[in-house]
């Protein structure tokens, strides 16, 4: 597939990371020359310097010829710019960046009139990942499935857990619930365990199951923690506003921490929390402002080395939940290891939002459509969402012992109607089903692709 990304910053290259790896033609244009080339160099891209609004680098670029143009340029105005006129000129289809929150309200009006087939808000993402996480405070990382009835959450083995040394079928046999722990990342290896799999400190267990067993698992691991009610936020970002309105809607208590007296000004009308102006870096003021009372702590600033000092002074004084935004992809696994669990990056989030999309188009056949995608296990494999459209021959209909899926692939649960599966080898796959895949070193563009 011919794609065209515009702007290489830290989420264009991301995206251009992903789709380079998938064996796409990618173009990328920016202005910073620096930039493109090192783009170009690292994942042996065609790069073109210029503006990507001009109709003479666009048609450099072969955006009148692409399948798709992507616009992730640090202006939303820019992208959208970029977008339109790569439609006029005969890009087939078009996905803009953009964050602006007063423009939530024209996003229908932008993909209908302005020709956008998709638009991208990192920041909202970022604040809908951090909301799921505080909903259920005993992962460090919890995705959701088939509308919200199905989780998979993440979690690390601690020294004191009762299971270790435990074989899988030996939890299953313990445990009166519907589970199963469908990845394990254990150091930098990812592995589709079996049933036979010894469970040891240090192991990031990834656990499927409904929102009460997944509940009822944490519970039994010694590691459950009730529902949060104060939280205290470092940072007044884009990711702090999208946050707040999402927050009213639940009962929790937040207080927001910012420097900037005008962005204070700007929260404290719009939403109902608490704003002070101060600086959050200092720990006199955390703790004056009850950090060591408080039951969750998010450092939301744009300052990736602030949100991971605050971070580990949060840790330091006991708060039972920490969540840090990265925007540096590079830095995640530096501030991991520092003991920082929930580690949140806008640009991560919005990287698989697009690899769904591209991944939906290139399969086309009609019986199947893929719903969503979500790295997991530190972005070391997928869990994908695909809805079976119609019958697939040598698919549906057949036990799931008898279609024997190719390493690396798990199915991990199906969604019929209103029963969710968490399935054994005598389950069938159905027309109408959801159907939810764990894949490892596997690259799954169909449900055909798990054979």
């Amino acid at each position: 597939m011919d794609i065209v990304i515009i702007g290489c910053g830290t989420v264009g290259g991301a995206i251009c990371a992903q789709l380079s790896k998938e064996g796409h033609n990618i173009t990328v244009v920016d202005e910073d020359a620096a930039a493109m080339t090192e783009l170009c160099n690292t994942y042996d891209v065609f790069g073109v310097d210029g503006n990507g609004a001009s109709i003479s680098v666009l048609r450099k670029a072969g955006a009148d010829k692409a399948y798709l143009v992507i616009a992730v340029t640090a202006s939303d105005e820019i992208n959208i710019l970029c977008c339109s006129a790569a439609r006029k000129l005969g890009a087939h289809h078009t996905i803009a960046r953009v964050r602006n929150p007063e423009y939530s309200e024209l996003m229908q009006l932008m993909r209908t009139d302005m020709n956008l087939s998709l638009t991208i808000n990192p920041e909202f993402y970022a604040a809908k990942e951090i909301y799921r996480t505080l909903r259920f405070p005993s992962a460090a990382k919890l995705e959701t499935f088939c509308r919200g009835r199905v989780e998979l959450a993440e979690f690390a083995i601690g020294p004191e857990s009762p299971f270790i040394g435990k074989t899988l079928f030996e939890l299953r046999s313990e445990l009166k619930m519907k589970f199963l722990v469908c990845c394990v990342l254990r150091g930098a290896e990812v592995i589709i365990p079996s049933g036979g799999y010894h469970i040891e400190e240090g192991d990031v267990l990834g656990v499927t199951a409904s929102e009460e067993d997944t509940r009822a698992f944490f519970k039994a691991a010694g590691i459950y923690r009730h529902k949060l009610k104060d939280i205290m936020i470092f940072g007044g970002s884009r990711v702090t506003y999208y946050l707040q309105g999402l927050l009213k809607k639940s009962k929790f208590s937040s207080v927001v921490l910012e420097k900037n007296k005008e962005i204070c000004r700007d929260m404290s009308s719009r939403f109902d929390c608490r704003v002070l102006n101060c600086n959050g870096t200092r720990q006199d003021v955390l703790i004056e402002e009850g950090i060591e009372k408080t039951d969750a702590f998010l450092a939301l600033s744009d300052a990736d080395e602030e949100n991971a000092i605050v971070s580990m002074f949060a840790k330091s004084v006991g708060v039972p939940k920490v969540v840090t935004l990265i925007n540096q992809m590079q830095f995640i696994d530096f501030f991991k290891s520092a003991g920082i669990d929930s580690v949140v990056s806008p640009k991560s989030s919005t990287a698989g939002y697009i690899l769904r999309y591209v991944r939906s188009k290139m399969n086309a056949s009609g019986d199947e459509e893929i719903e969503s995608i979500h790295k997991i296990m530190d972005e070391k494999a997928e869990a994908i969402e695909i809805v079976i459209k119609d019958e697939i021959e040598g698919l549906t209909g057949i036990p799931l012992k008898k279609l024997k899926p190719r390493r690396g692939v798990l199915i991990i649960c199906i969604a019929n109607k209103d029963q969710i599966i968490i399935p054994s080898g005598d389950d069938v796959i159905s027309k109408g089903d959801t159907v939810v895949i764990v894949a490892s070193d596997v690259k799954i563009n169909s449900i055909k692709d798990i054979k």
